[in-house]
């Protein structure tokens, strides 16, 4: 209960999610692109100003005001700059004050689900819309920065093709431009693309809350008296597949961008639907719920229950296992479908078998040792697969435990001794843990060494740019520099886009626990079979409970975010935005001209040095939160769960590393 507070299962969250939602991206490239632009108008001013309209297009230019002068349309480019920083300042400083009243609104509505009906029912829905305002203003003001930007970058892609068009000497390279400003416009494609598909997903996730609590009814209804260890087992994975939302949004907008940055691979490897691996990655706890509990009852230790007993409950397991199946059958072609399958299978021929030797009362040995073999598989194969989607859907193995629910459960364990599968399946999810912090550091360092190559190539670009003397610079050089201007501010652009899916992500999960009112979930469900300490009602206040805290999750990266980017933001991109339209408008044969140079340069550098500290810095804590993390869940769950064998805790090692494990050259080859 103390591993799964939801402060700290929040904190794990945001581990978790950190490789993917790299602030420091975005803010990199701020500098870099002012002293880029810096750089491209003082060639300019050295080579002499000069015309781009002699041949502009039948309809004028829809972005460039003056292109009879390329040094008015950097001046343009600066004002532009400014224009969408400073919107990107204020803005982001409106969203870190409005996400910092969302816990405050978390409280307030947990406190409301614990009240009488009448009070829930009242005051519920006003408070789930004031947090639905509060996201969909967040997303408002990230989209209008995004809109700034994109004009920035339109205008610099008008100037490229006015440059194009102006200069008929330089046919090889104009090719060459044509194909950036065909790859820009792809990407503009894919990221609308990636808009429909996360609108399509939200959609159906909507119809998910309904799915599972259709599920539930079914469960319940379907289960046999006295069996409340299992049924709590049920719900528990119900309510869990709520948490694979949030990530599996990143995880669809990631695909996007791996998309545009391999467009070539892209046409011959079909990729799978994240929506159908979503889903079925959503079942990998109910699958292993079914295992386990097929497992208990074929131990010898259970073999005092009654036959008439067994049979139901193998009934009941079969049950759910062919409802599984026909749902994972359901659902579009992909990777993890086959093996998913293939556990439902082998769940179902082992109840047949069971209920079949309990019929028949058979105690042969040697068949009961081959039972038991299969048993054993089918369990490290359920084990494997939600290992497996753990790791792919980025969700923590110890997810919060629901108000009601952490009650009732704690109510059946009074009086009671730790069981020899609940401390199996404690250990395994220990292991799990463990292991998912491992690949998240790795994750991140990976994407750290990326964003290093990234900066590193942008310095090297700028580093070129200064070495080169005002003389040499030609009309085809001021070019090239535009093109990198387009790239530097394109990736700001590319950071703010995957703000807005996270704005919309808060936004969908808010909504969909608004999608039904608490009444119509008690009125429908007045049929269904309760059991004891936990009614529907209680389910259904546990499901918007999981709800609104993965909104609140994600709220508090969205606050971390906008925190810092206002801070830098003031010390380092606004008096650099202001300095270079400074610069532009200058005489070049002013004594003070290349003082100003230097001093934009100098200025640039010394902000993205700093930048680059506090990126280590956050690098060092991120390291040391994930150590403590997997130092407490150590300390915390060991010690409370009887001892283990070397052998067992081996096998757990072994299943949840051969899950986690990277694939080889040969098997990405062959698989990927």
């Amino acid at each position: 209960m103390r591993l799964c507070k939801a402060e700290m299962v929040r904190k794990e969250t945001e581990l978790m999610m950190k490789p993917y939602a790299n602030w420091e991206e975005f803010l990199m490239p701020g500098p870099l692109s002012i002293a880029i632009l810096g750089e491209l108008a003082c060639i300019s001013a050295g080579q002499g100003d000069f015309s781009i309209n002699k041949n502009s297009p039948p309809d004028g230019f829809k972005y460039i005001r003056y292109p009879e002068s390329f040094l008015t349309c950097l001046m343009q480019v600066s004002h532009k700059g400014w224009d969408a920083f400073n919107a990107a300042h204020k803005n982001m400083d409106q969203i870190r004050l409005l996400s910092m009243s969302v816990p405050r609104h978390m409280k307030a509505i947990v406190q409301t689900l614990f009240q009488d009906l009448d009070v829930v029912d009242a005051l519920l829905p006003p408070q789930l819309t004031n947090m639905k305002s509060i996201a969909d203003e967040c997303s408002q003001l990230a989209r209008s920065v995004e809109h700034k930007f994109s004009d920035v970058i339109y205008l610099i892609q008008e100037l490229l093709e006015a440059c194009m068009s102006s200069k008929k000497g330089y046919e090889d390279d104009l090719k060459e431009i044509e194909r950036t400003l065909e790859d820009a416009w792809l990407r503009e494609q894919s990221v609308k693309q990636a808009k429909e598909m996360a609108e399509e997903y939200y959609q159906k996730m909507k119809g998910q809350v309904d799915k599972t609590y259709k599920d539930y009814s079914d469960a319940m209804s379907s289960l046999p008296l006295g069996w409340n260890a299992l049924a709590f087992g049920v719900m528990e994975s119900l309510i869990n597949v709520i948490n694979t939302v949030p990530n599996a949004v990143s995880r669809l907008f990631l695909s996007t961008r791996k998309k545009d940055s391999s467009p070539e691979t892209s046409t011959e490897n079909k990729e799978d639907d994240p929506i159908a691996v979503n889903n079925i990655l959503s079942k990998s706890e109910l699958l292993l719920n079914l295992a386990t509990q097929i497992c208990s009852l074929s131990d010898d230790k259970n073999s005092s229950r009654a036959p008439d007993q067994k049979q139901l409950m193998f009934n009941f397991i079969e049950q759910r296992a062919q409802s599984l199946h026909d749902q994972i059958n359901a659902e579009k072609s992909c990777q993890i479908k086959t093996p998913a399958l293939q556990i439902c299978t082998s769940t179902l021929h082992a109840c047949s078998v069971l209920k079949n030797s309990a019929k028949s009362a058979d105690k042969n040995s040697s068949n009961s040792k081959k039972v038991k073999k299969a048993l054993s598989c089918l369990h490290n194969k359920a084990r494997a697969f939600d290992s497996q989607s753990k790791l792919q859907s980025k969700t923590t193995p110890l997810p919060p435990k629901a108000p009601n629910m952490a009650k009732w459960q704690q109510s059946m364990a009074e009086g009671h001794q730790v069981e020899s599968q609940a401390a199996q399946n404690a250990r395994f999810k220990i292991e799990q843990s463990r292991e998912m912090l491992k690949m998240t550091q790795k994750e991140y360092q990976r994407s750290f060494e990326n964003f290093k190559k990234q900066n590193e190539e942008l310095a090297d670009i700028l580093s070129t740019m200064r070495k080169c003397e005002t003389k040499e610079i030609d009309f085809q050089r001021a070019r090239d520099m535009l093109i990198k201007g387009l790239e530097a501010l394109g990736r700001v652009k590319e950071q703010w886009e995957k703000m807005v899916h996270f704005f919309q992500m808060i936004s969908s999960l808010i909504e969909s626990c608004l999608s039904r009112s608490i009444k119509g979930f008690v009125s429908s469900a007045e049929s269904v079979q309760k059991i004891e300490n936990y009614s529907s009602m209680s389910f259904v206040t546990d499901l918007i409970y999981t709800q609104a805290f993965n909104a609140t999750s994600v709220s508090h990266l969205v606050h971390m975010i906008s925190e810092t980017y206002t801070e830098v933001s003031s010390k380092y991109l606004m008096d650099r935005v202001s300095s270079l339209g400074r610069l532009i408008s200058m005489d070049p044969s002013d004594p003070a001209f290349q003082s100003e140079r230097l001093k934009l340069a100098h200025a640039c550098d010394e902000a993205r040095e700093e930048i680059y500290k506090l990126v280590i810095k956050k690098k060092e804590e991120f390291e040391n939160d994930l150590k403590t993390r997997t130092e407490t869940i150590a300390c915390e769950l060991n010690s409370a769960l009887p001892p283990v064998t070397r052998e067992e805790e081996r096998a757990i090692q072994d299943t949840v590393q051969q899950s986690f494990r990277e694939l080889t050259l040969e098997e990405e080859d062959q698989y990927a």
